[in-house]
């Protein structure tokens, strides 16, 4: 019978806790500090909050307005997932800190486009 040997893994490559995602406390550092869940959520939800007060302003100025708002969507979804690249970890979790972060975006356009077309559609 062999005996485990304890594991020697940088904090940075062990895995992730169930309640939150461990990032540098500095841009560049290796000191970890948790960031929990529910501040990931509740970013989210701000910025999409955000979002949806610009979607407004832009569809004043008609159709040309919910295009650029989509460009705008876009490019923060793909400036926002950029910071992944900085953290010290493994690629493939950097990879899929990206993943997320067009996921949300994703999902962000594809509910704004869903409320648009409902609400052009109701009488009003």
């Amino acid at each position: 019978m062999t005996e485990a040997s304890p594991r020697t893994d940088s904090p940075s490559r062990t895995a992730l806790p169930a309640g939150g995602l461990r990032i540098p406390s500095e841009p560049g550092g290796t000191e970890l500090s948790s960031l929990p869940l529910s501040a990931v959520l509740f970013v989210t939800a701000f910025a999409g909050l955000v979002g949806a007060a610009v979607l407004w302003l832009l569809t004043r100025r008609g159709p040309s307005g919910v295009r650029i708002w989509a460009i705008l969507a876009v490019v923060f979804g793909a400036l926002s997932a950029l910071p992944a690249f900085s953290i010290d970890t493994l690629t493939a979790r950097q990879l899929g800190l990206v993943l997320f972060h067009l996921l949300a975006t994703v999902v962000v356009i594809a509910v704004a486009r869903q409320q648009l077309a409902r609400l052009t559609r109701e009488p009003a």
